[in-house]
């Protein structure tokens, strides 16, 4: 049974957990997802409660179990890390510690390729750290000797993970907050391979001069096999940067023939195929003047298309992150963006100072203007900064979580309707182990019997919007389509793969290379009224693994193709 583990090596539907869930969704359908604040059940304790302009949170599975996690930052050093178990989280202990620093970036990444994760936590006026895990969720503080700066005043707030030299290990980018107090430009580390890292900031060209930088995204925008990097700085005078990698070691900034150079006090870099023809579009958080949505036109022309005005995403407020997220799986994305203040946070004369400040959710139904619907989104009234996505609750409908001030995040969880998705963990083989950069295009049927195909694209990052890291799982909406024709994976270095055989409400791992290792699952060597158990890997009474008798083919529901299966087994003699 070890073949099954090579290609698909995660489903989400062998919890029973999840059975409960997915029996519930297919009994209470409704016309509209929506979210639903759970932030008192899950009772995620941050102490927000002081610090400038925010602190980081993770998404990403850092124990290796395939169930999302959450991390995050602290203003004075408690690091606070949740395990998630496919229902709630739970409260661990790491020996990671970072003093009694301000933390901003808390990123987990594979830097080593050896299959564990990580742990990066950048932080304002401290020096930024960097520790190994050794296995098993031990972990070695390497900042001292790994070669990145330990210098005790830095500003830096934003990192980003991605392998801008196609080696196959993953280089480091730390945005610095540049002022006449710290005079450091921001960060270019190359991954050695061998644990340690080589500052090329000053032959790279990516230093970004003396700006105030909040955020770095890699990202292979204009699609020549290699990553390029944009940087967001927070004044109007200290322009956006765009940095087209010249594949020598060097990049060029290409943002002002792009159009994206924007001069706006920019804190948020966010990508995301909005308008769903097939490449990434940006979004940028700002103050009241107002936030940029820019179209990707790259297929017509060399560079993007502020639409703004046109899709309504403005906003007029003081944003800091912003999040891409079909919240209802209806193959269109809708956007989600925190506002909140740029004043120093004292609890509770944060909220007394301030008054009542609404973050902003714009759904999208694939016409113009985005609709605002953010009265109806619960708990708005917070102060946010760094907001990321995952599927907590393994449910298939992605959920938001944000480190907002207060003593507890704030999560919001989508209510599941009828409609389906899919779920995908790229792995590289060749390439660096997380695929940081990979591109992943999944063909599917429009639903409606038309026999047209649709197409959905993301991307993976290791560090992204502001000061946030989604799940490692890229998550697609799929709408009423039942069936996938294939997912084309574009691997970091230009390797195209085409994976076949994929179902649709379903978690997978893809690995590089393994396309054409298919495997039939467990369960078809399975006897009747029996079922693969990953766990045992036996196969075990269907009673025993899902609690629900009529659901014979164990898809979460009972159906016509249970009584088939039924039928097909009549007038055979029972021995139990």
């Amino acid at each position: 049974m070890k073949c099954f583990n090579k290609y698909f090596f995660f489903n989400n539907l062998v919890f029973a957990s999840v059975f409960h869930v997915l029996v519930t969704c297919f009994c209470h359908l409704s016309v509209n997802a929506q979210f639903v604040d759970v932030s008192n059940n899950l009772q995620l304790s941050t102490d927000h409660t002081g610090g400038f302009l925010g602190t980081g949170v993770s998404f990403a599975d850092f124990n290796g179990d395939y169930i999302d996690d959450l991390t995050f930052g602290h203003h004075a050093g408690q690091i606070r890390f949740y395990q998630g178990d496919g229902v709630g989280f739970e409260e661990i202990q790491l020996n990671i510690d970072n003093d009694l620093n301000e933390s901003k970036s808390v990123l987990w990444a594979d830097f080593d390729n050896d299959g564990d994760q990580d742990l990066l936590i950048t932080n304002r006026y401290a020096s930024n750290r960097l520790w190994m895990n050794n296995g098993n969720m031990q972990f070695t503080d390497i900042t001292s000797t790994c070669g990145i700066s330990t210098t005790p005043d830095s500003k830096s707030y934003g990192a980003s993970f991605g392998d801008y030299d196609n080696d196959g290990f993953l280089d480091l980018y730390i945005c610095n907050y540049h002022s006449q107090i710290v005079n450091i430009q921001n960060e270019l580390y190359h991954n050695n391979g061998d644990g340690t890292f080589t500052d090329v900031t000053q032959n790279s060209g990516v230093g970004n001069g003396s700006q105030e930088s909040f955020q770095s995204t890699w990202i292979d925008i204009d699609q020549d096999g290699l990553l390029d990097l944009h940087v967001v700085n927070d004044r109007i005078t200290m322009l956006n940067a765009f940095y087209r990698n010249n594949g020598d070691g060097t990049f060029s900034d290409m943002a002002s023939i792009w159009n994206v150079d924007a001069g706006i006090y920019a804190m948020n870099s966010c990508f995301g195929d909005y308008d769903r023809d097939g490449d990434m579009d940006l979004y940028v958080t700002n103050g009241p003047a107002g936030n940029r949505l820019f179209l990707n036109q790259f297929n017509e022309s060399m560079g993007f298309v502020d639409v703004t005005q046109y899709e309504g995403v403005a906003v007029n407020q003081l944003c800091w992150g912003a999040c891409f997220i079909d919240h209802e799986n209806d193959t269109w994305l809708d956007l989600y963006v925190a506002t909140g203040i740029s004043f120093y946070t004292v609890v509770p004369e944060v909220f007394e100072s301030h008054g009542v400040i609404h973050n902003v959710f714009f759904s999208s139904s694939g016409s113009s203007p985005m609709l605002s619907f953010s009265e109806e989104i619960p708990n708005s009234d917070q102060y946010g900064f760094s907001i990321a996505k995952g599927d907590y609750n393994n449910d298939g409908f992605p959920d938001l979580v944000s480190h907002s001030i207060g003593d507890h995040a704030t999560v919001l969880s989508a209510t599941p309707n009828g409609n389906h998705f899919l779920k995908i963990m790229p792995q590289g083989s060749s390439s660096n182990r997380d695929a940081v950069g990979a591109e992943v295009l999944v063909y599917h049927s429009d639903g409606q019997d038309t026999g047209l195909n649709e197409v959905e694209l993301d991307v993976v990052f290791c560090g992204d919007k502001y000061l946030s890291q989604n799940s490692r799982f890229l998550h697609f909406g799929l709408g009423s389509s039942t069936q996938i024709d294939s997912v084309v994976v574009q691997w970091p270095g230009g390797m195209s793969e085409s994976f076949k055989w994929l179902e649709i409400d379903d978690s997978v791992v893809l690995i590089e290379g393994a396309s054409n290792q298919y495997c039939p699952s467990p369960s078809s060597f399975c006897g009747t009224n029996t079922a693969w158990d990953p766990e045992t890997e036996q196969c075990i009474s269907v009673i025993e693994l899902n609690p629900c008798e009529t659901d014979l083919d164990l898809d979460g529901k009972t159906a016509v193709s249970d009584l088939i299966l039924l039928l097909s087994q009549f007038g055979t003699l029972c021995t139990q």
